[in-house]
């Protein structure tokens, strides 16, 4: 029979593999560029709605985690994205559509060395999680926390975003244009792409390039078609064996890049 201390333990373990994310172990030891700060309780409630695979508490040994999720997420799509940032002249000006708490516009401020470009950051506050891949538009989709996103922001020191509250403006009034606009596992991941180019398209000049997070799956449409459009595969940090593709979009053209 089973000693006491040895059920415990592996009841423990069960119970900390339902907190703990399994990540891809090459991405998840990779350069922390993105700095997790003390998780409050007002925090780890806007991880879990945004991330729901994180259920995180305010122990201390979870900040270590979450920066290996967020940080693996970011070095995937970095890997991905770099012979485009490569190949494409510096942005003056660039927009964030749905960032969460905030791990992209750290990770590519500081790697980079965007610490002096115009940032927008487009989120809205939310008490609900509707995500559906490749849904129908909501209005009301955003679930994020724009006191958290600026908490984040702070306790890593980038100091050039703005953050437009999309509770207040509508996505087509944002000042644009933007030189690279970019939305992860929002638009064209749970809601589809279609339902938002009328209000993305007036953003982006000539030069513009956009990047979007879609489904292994994902097919452009014929209007989509029309536009200049590149699809890249990408490695994710989280699910450990997952894949995505990244959509990679301009109104006339796309940089040359291999």
């Amino acid at each position: 029979m089973a000693s006491i201390g040895g059920l415990v333990r592996r009841l423990r373990g069960a119970f900390t593999r339902t907190l703990v994310p399994e990540l891809d172990e090459r991405l998840a030891k990779m350069e922390r560029v993105f700095h997790a700060p003390p998780l409050t309780k007002e925090l780890v409630a806007s991880i879990k709605l945004i991330s729901p695979h994180c259920n995180f508490t305010t122990d201390e040994r979870y900040p270590a985690l979450w920066e290996a999720d967020q940080n693996g997420a970011c070095w995937g799509e970095y890997e991905a994205l770099a012979p485009l940032f490569r190949s494409m002249p510096r942005p003056v000006k660039v927009l964030e559509i749905g960032p969460g708490m905030g791990r992209s516009l750290v990770f590519f401020s500081k790697k980079l060395g965007w610490e002096d470009v115009r940032i927008d950051a487009y989120e809205g506050d939310g008490s609900r999680t509707k995500y559906t891949i490749l849904g129908p538009r909501f209005e009301n989709s955003f679930c994020g926390n724009l006191d958290m996103l600026r908490y984040v922001l702070d306790h890593n020191g980038v100091r050039n975003v703005t953050v437009i509250n999309a509770a207040s403006t509508r996505l087509a009034d944002l000042p644009g244009p933007y030189d690279f606009l970019y939305s992860f596992y929002s638009i064209g991941f749970h809601w589809a792409i279609e339902n938002f180019l009328d209000d993305l398209l007036p953003l982006m000049h000539d030069r513009s390039v956009a990047v979007f997070t879609v489904p292994e799956e994902f097919t452009p449409s014929l209007r989509l078609q029309k536009l200049a459009y590149r699809i890249i595969g990408w490695k994710t940090a989280w699910p450990k064996d997952g894949h995505l593709k990244l959509l990679v979009l301009g109104t006339q053209t796309l940089p040359a890049w291999t």
